[in-house]
């Protein structure tokens, strides 16, 4: 992201004057935080943000190479207070010895309440799983594991580590079975019947209420040195929470469950900032190449006070001369770009114009082309969705498949299913109908499809009419999950 803002002009300047140019920039919602990562070797990688000032005079600088910086560190957006919880459908796995000897199966299921966390939150996790294998289960551990990766031409690094850990307690249900129980169980699934189809459906319905029961609970606590969720061009870090199942015995086969977090800045942020400030820990300062900028030494200041107060001027300047403040938007951000500014003849820098920000054209291929590079595909669709032009030639226009590909389009896939509420409501001229839902679910994540849901039923048009073909691709899981989602939807 830069900004190249003019403040100002010095007119008919005197020998000893002394001028004082104030400004204040709103930063974009969506920036990631300040972040510095030391990787092997001399690698590290790096988001920082810096002011630059440097006087100009006919179109060249008077500082030449030496300019005026201050680096000043940067707390991304808190999360969305709405959570977005993963009831992960029960998974089958067979539990083998010696790779080859099938000694039964352990069928488990979890939920997560919240997969986009803050850092310094806890998680809760559910967990159930009904063991028909002849083996003990030792134990069921959940962890978090971070992975960053980055790379510059031809150079990559990566760097992965567990930031949280923790035990499910033992239930009754993890008990093995004799082996006279496993080979009927064997004998059964080998021809399937009417029979073993209401066991399955029996099973489903006992991992979903063993889950809602809360015997199997976890609190997975994640770390204030937490880095941020990110996918960026250069730098990726990405969170994965995972549930192993530890089999007795030895050689045999621990099954696992695996599946994507988002952990950012706390949505209680703002609530607990009104009167206090909090100081985050000091980001780590490794020694970086000597050519790379300096990495920030000091603490992350997170308070969010309402307004600010520059420090006062030493003594001597107290006498300068005192543009009219600057003050400059976020919309005059550009991300991978540059936004110019420049100032009217008359020296009035109140009156900005922007020389280099091309008008985009409305069009379905601008949208998607414009979500692959923001930075927060949320805010970018919600400016779009506030321009009328953009409103009537493009989203009133959006068919099924259309409306997917926006959705696929969102690179953070967290964001899907409230980006598919966002632009349901005005999609086919504000006609938002069962064929748009079954296209949305063909397009998300397998674990996406229960939260979308619950976002978008209440918006169908033609629910009570055509909610039959929306249930008719969905699993036996995703029905027992979404009972009540269809119920309420039903009855707006």
């Amino acid at each position: 992201m830069h900004m190249n803002i003019n403040l100002g002009t010095i007119n008919s300047p005197n020998d000893g004057d002394r001028y004082r140019f104030p400004f204040e920039i709103e930063l974009p919602s969506n920036i990631p935080s300040t972040m510095y990562h030391k990787g092997v070797g001399r690698a590290y990688c790096q988001i920082n943000y810096k002011i630059k000032a440097e006087l100009m005079s006919g179109g060249k600088s008077l500082f030449g190479n030496k300019k005026v910086q201050v680096e000043f560190n940067v707390m991304s957006k808190p999360l969305p207070m709405q959570p977005v919880p993963n009831l992960i459908q029960p998974i089958t796995q067979h539990v083998n010895f010696l790779c080859c000897f099938n000694v039964g199966e352990i069928t488990m299921g979890a939920r997560v309440a919240d997969t986009r966390i803050g850092r310094g939150e806890q998680v809760v996790i559910d967990f159930a799983c009904k063991n028909e294998s002849i083996q003990n289960i030792e134990k069921v551990e959940v962890t978090v594991k971070q992975a960053i990766h980055w790379s510059s031409g031809s150079r990559s690094n990566d760097q992965n580590c567990v930031i949280a850990h923790n035990i499910f307690k033992q239930t009754a249900r993890w008990q093995k079975i004799d082996k006279a129980k496993m080979k009927e169980s064997k004998v059964k699934s080998r021809a399937p019947t009417d029979t073993y189809r209401g066991e399955e459906q029996r099973i489903l319905q006992l991992i979903h209420a063993a889950i809602h029961d809360g015997e199997n609970r976890a609190l997975l606590s994640i770390p204030n040195s937490a880095m941020k969720t990110y996918e960026g061009a250069l730098i990726k870090v990405h969170h994965r929470l995972k549930i192993k199942v530890y089999t007795g015995g030895t050689c045999t086969d621990n099954p696992t469950i695996k599946m994507p977090v988002f952990i950012g800045t706390s949505s209680s942020f703002n609530q607990t900032q009104s009167d206090t400030q909090i100081e985050s820990p000091a980001i780590e300062v490794l020694p970086p190449p000597p050519t790379a900028p300096t990495a920030i030494a000091t603490p992350l200041n997170l308070g969010t006070p309402t307004t600010v107060s520059p420090s006062a001027p030493p003594p001597e300047w107290q006498s300068a001369v005192v543009a009219t403040p600057v003050v400059i938007g976020q919309s005059t951000a550009v991300v991978g770009g540059n936004a110019i500014w420049e100032v009217e003849d008359d020296g009035n820098v109140n009156e900005q114009i922007p020389m280099a920000a091309a008008e985009v054209v409305p069009t379905l291929e601008s949208l998607l082309k414009e979500i692959q590079y923001s930075v927060s595909a949320i805010s970018t669709i919600q400016s779009r969705l506030d321009d009328d032009k953009w409103k009537i030639k493009v989203f009133y226009n959006l068919n099924p498949q259309e409306y997917a590909k926006v959705i696929k389009a969102v690179p953070i896939e967290f964001d899907q299913p409230e980006v598919a509420a966002l632009v349901g409501p005005l999609v086919n001229a504000c006609n938002f109908t069962h064929q748009y839902i079954i296209a949305a679910l063909q397009v998300v994540a397998d674990w996406l499809r229960t939260p979308l849901l619950t976002k978008v039923l209440p918006l169908c048009a033609d629910l009570n009419e055509n909610g039959d073909r929306i249930k008719a691709e969905l699993t036996d899981w995703e029905l027992v999950c979404t009972q009540r989602d269809f119920e309420s939807a039903s009855n707006v």
